[in-house]
C-alpha cells in the first residue's frame, strides 16, 4: 500500500513539474519572438532614410522565412502645443517626421503578437 501512495504521490509531482516546464518553455517562445520583432523593427528604423530618401508614405514586407511582417507610416508630426505652418506666414525650414514600424507574426497558429516602435526625424524641406 505503501508503495502505491508513493507512485501516486510522485505521478502528481511529475504532473506539476511538467506544467511548470511546459509554461517556462511557452515564455521563452514568445520573448523569443518579442526580441527577434524588437530587432526587425530596429533596423527599419535605422535604415529610413539611408536605403531611399524620407518621405511621407507607407511601407510593407514581410522576413525571408515569412514569420514576421512589417510596416512603416512615415507622417507629419507636430509637436503638442505647437500650431502647424500657417499659409502665407512664417514657413520653418525644418519638417518633422513621425516613423512607426509595426512587426506582427503568429504565435502558436492563431495567436497574434504585435510590436510597434516609432521615432521622430527632422529634415529640412524643399524649398516651394
Amino acid at each position: 500500500m505503501e508503495i502505491l501512495v508513493a507512485f501516486v504521490v510522485l505521478a502528481a509531482a511529475l504532473g506539476v513539474l511538467y506544467r511548470t516546464f511546459s509554461a517556462g518553455l511557452h515564455n521563452v517562445d514568445a520573448v523569443a519572438g518579442y526580441s527577434e520583432a524588437i530587432g526587425i523593427a530596429e533596423a527599419k528604423l535605422t535604415g529610413l532614410g539611408l536605403e531611399h530618401p524620407l518621405e511621407e508614405g507607407d511601407e510593407s514586407g514581410a522576413t525571408e522565412d515569412r514569420r514576421f511582417k512589417w510596416q512603416i507610416a512615415v507622417r507629419p508630426y507636430t509637436p503638442p502645443g505647437t500650431p502647424p505652418d500657417p499659409p502665407g506666414g512664417f514657413i520653418s525650414p525644418q519638417q518633422l517626421l513621425r516613423a512607426t514600424v509595426t512587426v506582427t507574426w503568429d504565435e502558436r497558429g492563431n495567436l497574434k503578437r504585435t510590436v510597434e516602435l516609432s521615432t521622430i526625424r527632422m529634415l529640412g524641406k524643399l524649398p516651394t
